[in-house]
């Protein structure tokens, strides 16, 4: 289990995020789109997630379609779980990797914070970090 901060180079500084739930090193697959199209869709895998989202890395021409607040569907099966999640989400940074992929980190509502969104599974994801 991981609940320490992430931090990045820039520009020799070192910046902290701020993290209100604990991430769990739970790894996995992830199929991505952007909320209300049907097409494209990005395959992923899933780095670490937590109560509330997701860090997923895809390949590097997710960062040229998506920003901070871009509406997206992840379909998100871990590993030791037979069931995928179908998950609504918002992305809420993104950054450039090496080998031509990217990397996402994906905020999940509650239903009750976001009642607009169809359904999902955001609530039984975060009941995982109660079992």
């Amino acid at each position: 289990m991981n609940t320490d901060s992430a931090s990045r180079p820039d520009d020799d500084k070192h910046h902290r995020d701020r993290r209100d739930f604990m991430r769990l090193d739970k790894t996995g697959n992830g199929l991505l789109r952007l909320l209300g199209e049907s097409h494209p869709v990005g395959r992923g895998r899933i780095i670490d997630i937590s109560a509330n989202g997701l860090n997923l890395c895809c390949d590097v021409d997710w960062a040229d379609r998506i920003q901070p607040g871009t509406g997206v569907e992840v379909v998100a099966r871990l590993e030791e779980n037979a069931e995928p999640f179908y998950l609504l989400g918002e992305v809420i940074w993104y950054r450039r990797l090496e080998d031509d992929e990217c990397q996402i980190g994906i905020e999940l509502p509650m239903p009750e914070a976001k009642p607009d969104l169809p359904r999902s599974d955001n609530r039984d994801w975060r009941a995982l970090f109660l079992a």
